[in-house]
């Protein structure tokens, strides 16, 4: 056997075992995301994104009044990204 050969074959190996995750972590990853699947948010105020706002002519920050709809801080123009 060559020794190029052993090495990318001891270095598959290494990679393999550090790719493959443990019982345990893979356990509770999972639990985690059923967890976050049942988490409903309905408060949309917080949330703040970078647009470009017509009026303004910038790029300005806007705040999200409903889903997918979004309202400029400074001129108050609404933005409506939701699907028609």
């Amino acid at each position: 056997m060559d020794w190029v050969s052993f090495g990318t074959g001891v270095m598959s190996t290494i990679f393999l075992f550090a790719m493959w995750p443990d019982n345990e972590e893979a356990g509770e990853a999972e639990e985690v995301m059923d967890q976050e699947e049942d988490v409903e948010i309905n408060d949309f105020s917080v949330r703040h994104v970078t647009l470009s706002c017509q009026t303004c002519r910038k790029l300005k920050r806007h705040k999200e009044v409903s889903p997918n709809l979004y309202q400029c801080v400074k001129c108050k123009r609404h933005v409506d990204l939701r699907v028609s």
